[in-house]
């Protein structure tokens, strides 16, 4: 489900030392009244158990340590700008936060209207971004919705990441479409301009990749690196639908076997991907590509 180690290092400050007489991470679900669902291959991997609101990591770090992780905290925000009809009845274009915890099987989308006034202004739904005023964002349908966790992380969407969609969002009332005509070239002004968006366009990918980085194990992104190492992405479109190559290797080469994961899972979490997030998926493993 998710890339336990990672985890085990991202949240190292809340780690706990546990006394117990043996030294055996894999050893301590009845200690722990909890379900062992990963044990450790090897003893400087992590063991994970599970509570009915919560995992618990057992690793070691001089001595035995435990690091538990609420799982209403295991949530995803995608952002996305939709330009194109996609059958939800919002008047285009809109923004799409899409919010997914796997770990509770939770998920749950808010989508607001975008426009853009005379005066340059970028209004989503009823606020201006200038505003700095996070619009009204209910989620009422997901258990850790009133989280402050979570509510400080869609304060971070709106006042950090949203802004950052402001040259598609431009583009998009310039030449009616999310991007422009392929046989019309953009005129985004001087080099300033340019580097502005590029600069923009590194950042999303950025907070993508460390959001990918929990979600696949390391065995999965060898897996997705070896299919995608054939492939050129010549074109923006090309990027959408990598668990489409994945899936063939698979069925064709049993490649899920050969590098010991769960095909079907990993499968899973790539079909559900952003188009954003699939290309922060190829930059990052594109290094990788013999």
């Amino acid at each position: 489900m998710y890339d336990w180690n990672a985890l085990w290092h991202e949240h190292e400050a809340y780690r706990t030392g546990y006394d117990i007489q043996h030294n055996d991470a894999n050893e301590l679900a009845d200690a722990l009244s909890a379900k062992l669902i990963h044990p450790a291959p090897h003893p400087e991997e992590v063991a994970v158990y599970e509570k009915d609101d919560r995992f618990i990591l057992a690793g070691h770090n001089d001595g035995l340590q435990l690091l538990e992780v609420m799982k209403h905290g295991l949530f995803d925000i995608t952002l996305r700008f939709i330009g194109e009809d996609e059958g939800q009845n919002t008047p285009l274009p809109y923004v799409e936060l899409h919010v997914d915890n796997l770990a509770t099987e939770e998920q749950a989308v808010w989508r607001g209207e975008v426009k853009l006034d005379d005066e340059g202004r970028v209004w989503v739904g009823k606020r201006t971004l200038n505003e700095g005023v996070l619009p009204a964002m209910p989620f009422d349908d997901l258990s850790f919705t009133d989280n402050a966790q979570f509510r400080e992380a869609l304060a971070q969407v709106w006042h950090e990441d949203l802004p950052q969609l402001r040259p598609l969002i431009e583009a998009w009332f310039q030449h009616g479409s999310a991007l422009p005509p392929q046989d019309e070239p953009a005129h985004y002004g001087d080099g300033e301009r340019v580097q502005q968006i590029c600069d923009r366009y590194a950042e999303i990918v950025r907070r993508e990749q460390a959001a990918l980085s929990r979600l696949f194990s390391d065995d999965e992104l060898r897996l997705i690196a070896h299919v995608i190492a054939g492939i050129h992405f010549d074109s923006a479109a090309s990027c959408r639908g990598v668990w489409l190559a994945v899936e063939a290797r698979i069925i064709e080469d049993e490649l899920d076997q050969q590098f010991q994961i769960d095909g079907e899972a990993m499968l899973g979490k790539l079909k559900g991907l952003s188009y954003a997030q699939e290309v922060a998926l190829i930059e990052a493993l594109s290094p990788l590509q013999d």
